[in-house]
């Protein structure tokens, strides 16, 4: 009996504490601004297989 009323008490602790949420805005940044430096390097590579002729223009 005592085990039930102990466990009924931290039952109802556990609820009175508050739950706190924080969300944080994302920073506004241009989403068409490049991040990756693969995308550099791929354009460099497509550019020089062109000069090479490995690679027809369109």
């Amino acid at each position: 009996m005592k085990t039930l009323l102990l466990l009924g008490v931290l039952g109802l602790t556990a609820c009175v504490h508050q739950i706190d949420f924080s969300v944080e805005e994302e920073p506004q940044t241009d989403p068409l601004e490049v991040k990756d430096p693969m995308t550099t390097d791929n354009q460099r590579i497509i550019d020089d297989a062109q000069r090479d002729g490995k690679l027809n223009k369109r």
